[in-house]
Order: structure tokens, then C-alpha cells, then sequence
């Protein structure tokens, strides 16, 4: 949703309540076309060099007052959800001083000044300031003495200096002013524009005030000659200048507040623009945190990670939903064979959604994962449930800010063919995607089969901490208890094409970015790029219950880049009949020496054609190991960026090019290109320059 209140189709007070309601996320721009200035704010931001959480207000007597923000300090009245939840985001990040004490001339804020003083001191203010995020909103005192060109371009002038500092702005538009009404108008149009051109959010408070009140928002007029001030029970005060703000209506977002006081009216709509923006500008990865070029836009994820196809258009029935309401109502009625669309946007959930119909589909209606995002605000424990029904298909959306289980497969339930694609995954504190234990008595009637996750995105933006999952403890986990993909019992699964990124434990011993175990069997692994993760694939692991025997059967693992996995790389532990071949494993300073690890029953293994840059093959097993043309301690130069997790091979990779042994496994390489009969070492096939 997007929180600027301009030309979005609403009429009156109901329409604008109804506004408030809805998800955030759903950006639009003045024409209602989609994130308009996302992009934007985070390129200005990623210049940003001051300290997070200020915000500073540049205008006139409108701003510098303490009817407008302060009063946003004390407990709102009748505050509708989504202004309930942008105020705590909105306490829990910005700086205190914000509230009250950045105001006077200094801070950029002064009766009577125009857009002029705002040019002159500009400079002045970003220096003593440098603001994350700053509101400007001046023209009031520029109707009776500038012309609209003079007063477009100084606002621009104001505009540019703000971004060039890094600042993310929000623009304003002023309120209607009486007698002076059609230069008002006049000024807001120049305004949105400026909004649209430099493509930065906008507050467009003249609007929402004629919306409100069409026929009597002037407090000057004669009806209200009984009212005094800023008592005037309308949205401009007696002077037809000031918004209004009668102490009835004083921090009262109700209906009737909101048209009835200027102040708390636009004290509303700054707050609501301000937490999207902060929304924007935290939903990225933080630079600090990965080793991959962090950006939420997925154009800015570095070129060479898979991309998906696209899916085919929708056949059968669709159902598009665009509230967190219709979308939990969608899913629980959900017919066999419905296509759910989700239109752009943030949903906030406090349930899970759960699907238990055949042959439906939830997906983004965009095809863009990024636009679609369902939030759990780190208090809800799962976020969508799979439960007894087969070739559903989850596509195109973001699962993020999630304590336990991102996707969760209920395999006891008879879960069949279940396709998620083109999904992110992001900031789930137990695992992504779960696959939970099947009983032994109806194991193989119903163990999931034929399940494919590909082209998805997993990260994390920091390591687990006990504060992201109350139930993982000093006692029994140690802040460890996470992981990407983890499922027990698989058959004829497929994991490829995906993208691991920073999922740590508190102390850097979490489960594997692609953890198989519990008698997995025939499940293939491949073309995945997993980066800084504890650990990257896991066929096993030490931990053998009494009604299981083997951990993976006939389970294949190839073609993947795996960078810095600390405690493994590649773990093959109680496996029969598995291949490991043909991946790409940077870690050359592994204290642990663990790139591929081979630990207690592994009868049946090969390990052939990988291509490690560190120690070679660990084995910790009794078990006869069959490795084949395996290049260890691999230099740097032989990849493109290993910093950056891409080890594409270079043409200084002489010591791995044409020195494997082909494998009819292994027909392809990392990027689907066929291998040639003396195939490459590692997971890229680079062939001859």
C-alpha cells in the first residue's frame, strides 16, 4: 500500500479509512503504477553516512510547531491498526531528539520563511544534521510573493541537495490557503510533479484535506466566525492559513478527528509515509551482514545467481486477493485447481495460511517474489502450511520475519509433488522450508515424493539470536536451531537452482543450507549457490534414531558452489549408493578442513571431479570411498569473484580444465551448459576460450 495520500481513487473520510486497513507494501506512485520511488530512495540511500533512525522536518510555521509530530509521542486515540503498527516501528527506530527537539531555524523549520530560506540554508542543515530521511514541505509563505516557476525550481534545488547527501525526502504538498486558493493548486501540482520526476515519495496534504472536507475545510469562512483559532471544527484554522487543532480532536484518529483537526490529520498521514519509507530502507540486507551485494531489489542481486523462468500464465479459476483478510480467506476456501493471485504488496499476518486442496496455486500476480511480502513481524511461528493435498504450487512472493518455519510441509498428512519456486525466504529463525517427520506405520504410503524447490532465494540478515526464537535456548540449542531446507523422509526430490546467503547460528553451528536425512532417497541436489552459511549440503547427519537405518539412499549432489561453509561444505554421514561430483567449494583458510566430509556409513559413495580451493576430502568413515579426479587446493585465480561466492571458472584455471572424468550423472553444468567429453573440474564446465 502506499502510505502517500494522492490520486488513489478515494472518496471522503470512509475511503480514507478504509486506506488504513490495508497491507503495506502496495507501493504506488501519483498514477497508481507500482513503486514509483523504491528503487530510488535505496540508491539514495546506500550514500546515506549519517546515523540511522533521524529524521528531520524542513518547512515553515506549519512544521516548526508543536502541534505537528510531537504530539505523535503521546498514546493515540481511536488509532486505526495500520497507524498503530507504523507508530511502534516508528518509536522503535527513530531517534528521540526527532520528536520534539529538532525544530527552530537551525533544524530547518521557522515561521513566515519560504522556499528562498530553504535554498540558502540547505547546505547548512544537511551538514549539522545529515538525516536519514527528511520531510520538506514549504510554499505557504512563497503564494504571496514567488512565481510558480521560481518556487518549482527551488524546491527541485532543495530536493537534489537532500539526495545528493544521501537523505531520502518526503516531499509535501501545502495545505489550501484561503483567498489564494488557485495558486495552492497551482503549487501542489508543481509539487507532485517534482515527486514524480525525481521519483521520491510524496504526502500530498492539499488534497486530503479538499477529499475531507470539499466544501468547508477554511476555517476563515463566516459559519465558523463563532470559533476562535485553532478551535475551528473543520481542517484549516480562523486565519485560513494553519491547520487546524481543537483540543477536542487533539491526537484523535478517529473518523471524526481526522476531519476535524488539520494537525492530527496530517500528523497521520507524515507518519504513515515515514514508516513505509523505513520499511523500504530496512528490508534490504545490511551490507555488514553478507558477503554478496545486498540490495532488496532483486535487479541488484549480482547477475550471475539463476533466474527463473517464468510460469505460465494461470489456467483454471483465479482468485486475486489483496488484503491479508481476503488472502487468509482465500486459502481456506481454496477449491481444487484455483490459481490465488496476490496482487503487490506487504501483508502483515498474524495466522498462518494454510493450503490443503490438489492442484492449487498461490502465487505473486505480478512475477515479481520482491513485491510480495508476507510478514510475520518476527511473532508468528509459521507461515504457510502445506497439509494433505498434492501439485500445489507456491510461486512468485517473499516469506519473511518468521520464529520457526517459513514453508512448513506436513509430510504426515500426504503432501505429493508440492513445487515452490521462485520464492525468497527470508529471516526465518528455525527453517525456511520443513519438511516434518512421517510415522513408520504409514511412512511409505505418504512420505512426500516429488517435491521440487528451485530458483529460490534464502537469507538471513544476521546471525540467530535468542531473541528471534524464545524456544531455542542455552539448554538445548545454543541459538543453532536453523537452517534452509530440512526434510525428513523425501523421495524423488528436487533442490536446484536455489540461493543460500548468510544463515548462521548464534555460535556458527547451524543445520545445513539443504539438510536430507531421515531415509531420504533418490533426491537430487544441484546448481545451488550457497554462501557464507555454517553449513552448505548435508546428506546425513551423526544423529541415527532406532526406526531409521540410513539417512540418503541413491541421493545425488552436483553441480553446486558452495563458499565458506565453516563446519561442512558437502557432509555425506550414514549414506548408501550417494554421489558428490562436480561441485565448486571455496574455503582455502577452513579451520575445521571439512569443504567435502565423509563421516561414519557411507557404502556405496563416489566422490569424483570437485573442485576444492582448501583441504582436500575428509574422510572420517570406514566405509570404502570410491574418488575420482578430485582438484584440491584450488588458488583464487581460478574463479571469477570466490569473495563473492561466484567461482565461475577463469582462464587461469588450466590445473581443472579438461581433467575430469565424465560421468553420465553430470551431463550439464552449473548453468545447464552441456559438458564436452573431457569435462572440467568443479561445477562449471568453461571449455575451450
Amino acid at each position: 500500500m502506499s502510505l502517500r495520500l494522492t490520486h488513489l481513487g478515494m472518496a471522503g473520510l470512509c475511503a480514507f479509512l478504509a486506506f488504513l486497513l490495508q497491507p503495506l507494501g502496495n507501493h504506488r506512485d501519483a498514477n497508481g503504477d507500482a513503486l514509483y520511488w523504491i528503487d530510488s530512495a535505496r540508491t539514495t540511500h546506500a550514500r546515506f553516512t549519517g546515523r540511522p533512525g533521524t529524521f528531520a522536518q524542513f518547512g515553515d510555521s506549519i512544521t516548526v510547531t508543536q502541534a505537528f509530530w510531537t504530539p505523535l509521542l503521546s498514546e493515540p486515540k481511536n488509532a486505526p491498526p495500520q497507524m498503530a503498527r507504523a507508530l511502534a516501528a516508528i518509536k522503535s527506530t527513530m531517534r528521540a531528539e526527532c520528536w520534539r527537539d529538532w525544530k527552530g531555524p537551525e533544524y530547518g523549520s521557522e515561521g513566515g520563511q519560504t522556499s528562498r530560506w530553504a535554498a540558502e540554508h540547505i547546505d547548512a542543515w544537511l551538514k549539522k544534521l545529515n538525516p536519514e530521511v527528511v520531510l520538506v514541505m514549504f510554499g505557504s509563505n512563497d503564494l504571496s510573493s514567488t512565481e510558480l516557476d521560481e518556487y518549482r525550481s527551488r524546491m527541485r534545488s532543495v530536493v537534489r541537495k537532500c539526495l545528493d547527501n544521501g537523505s531520502v525526502v518526503i516531499l509535501s504538498t501545502i495545505p489550501p490557503r484561503h483567498g489564494l486558493e488557485k495558486k495552492t493548486s497551482e503549487f501542489s501540482e508543481a509539487v507532485r510533479q517534482i515527486a514524480i520526476d525525481m521519483k521520491i515519495p510524496l504526502t500530498d496534504f492539499h488534497a486530503e484535506i479538499l477529499k475531507h472536507r470539499p466544501g468547508d475545510w477554511d476555517g476563515a469562512l463566516d459559519r465558523f466566525k463563532s470559533y476562535e483559532g485553532y478551535e475551528v471544527p473543520t481542517l484549516i484554522s480562523r486565519d485560513g492559513v494553519h491547520p487546524s487543532f481543537p483540543k477536542q480532536y487533539q491526537n484523535d484518529y478517529s473518523d471524526e478527528g481526522l476531519s476535524r483537526s488539520g494537525y492530527t490529520l496530517r500528523n497521520c498521514m507524515v507518519l504513515l509515509q515515514y514508516a513505509e519509507v523505513i520499511d523500504v530502507l530496512r528490508s534490504p540486507p545490511k551490507t555488514e551482514d553478507r558477503c554478496v551485494e545486498p540490495a532488496a531489489s532483486e535487479q541488484r542481486w549480482p547477475a550471475w545467481f539463476p533466474k527463473a523462468p517464468p510460469l505460465p500464465a494461470p489456467s483454471g479459476e483465479v482468485v486475486r486477493v489483496s488484503t491479508a483478510d481476503e488472502l487468509i480467506r482465500a486459502t481456506e476456501m481454496a477449491q481444487s485447481g484455483q490459481t490465488i493471485l496476490i496482487e503487490d504488496g506487504r501483508y502483515v499476518l498474524s495466522l498462518p495460511i494454510e493450503i490443503k486442496a490438489d492442484r492449487v496455486t498461490l502465487r505473486g500476480a505480478s512475477g515479481h517474489r520482491d513485491r510480495v511480502i508476507l510478514d510475520g513481524e518476527g511473532t508468528l511461528g509459521e507461515m504457510v502450511r502445506i497439509t494433505s493435498c498434492g501439485d500445489v504450487t507456491v510461486s512468485g512472493l517473499t516469506v519473511q520475519n518468521v520464529r520457526w518455519n517459513g514453508i512448513k510441509i506436513n509430510s504426515e498428512t500426504n503432501v505429493q509433488r508440492l513445487t515452490i519456486y521462485d520464492c525468497v525466504l527470508h529471516n526465518i529463525w528455525q527453517r525456511a522450508i520443513k519438511g516434518v517427520k512421517v510415522p513408520e506405520k504409514d511412512r511409505e504410503a505418504v512420505r512426500p515424493a516429488g517435491i521440487r524447490i528451485q530458483y529460490c532465494l534464502f537469507y538471513n540478515d544476521h546471525p540467530k539470536r535468542f531473541a528471534d526464537d524464545a524456544s531455542d535456548t542455552m539448554e538445548n540449542f545454543k541459538g543453532n536451531y536453523i537452517g534452509g531446507v530440512d526434510t525428513m523422509f523425501p523421495r524423488g526430490w528436487t533442490i536446484s537452482d536455489n540461493v543460500f546467503a548468510g544463515i548462521h547460528g548464534r555460535t556458527k553451528e547451524a543445520r545445513g543450507a539443504v539438510f536430507l536425512w531421515h531415509d531420504a532417497q533418490d533426491c537430487i541436489v544441484e546448481r545451488n549457490v550457497i554462501i557464507d552459511c555454517d553449513q552448505g549440503i548435508c546428506l546425513g547427519n551423526s544423529s541415527l534414531p532406532e526406526d531409521v537405518k540410513i539417512h540418503c539412499t541413491r541421493c545425488i549432489v552436483r553441480n553446486n558452489f558452495v563458499t565458506r561453509a565453516s563446519e561442512n561444505g558437502i557432509l555425506g554421514d550414514y549414506t548408501r549408493d550417494c554421489r558428490i561430483v562436480n561441485n565448486s567449494v571455496f574455503d582455502p583458510d577452513s579451520s575445521l578442513q571439512r569443504l567435502i566430509r565423509l563421516v561414519h556409513s557411507n557404502e556405496g559413495m563416489l566422490v569424483a571431479n570437485n573442485l576444492l580451493a582448501g583441504p582436500p576430502v575428509r574422510i572420517e568413515t570406514s566405509s570404502k570411498i570410491d574418488l575420482r579426479a578430485n582438484l584440491e587446493s584450488a588458488p583464487s585465480s581460478y574463479f571469477v569473484d570466490p569473495a563473492n561466492g561466484n567461482l565461475h571458472l577463469t582462464a587461469a584455471a588450466a590445473g581443472a580444465r579438461a581433467k575430469a572424468v565424465p560421468l553420465a550423472e553430470v551431463a550439464e553444468d552449473i548453468d545447464r551448459r552441456r559438458r564436452g567429453r573431457m569435462p572440467d573440474i568443479g561445477a562449471h564446465e568453461r571449455g575451450r576460450d
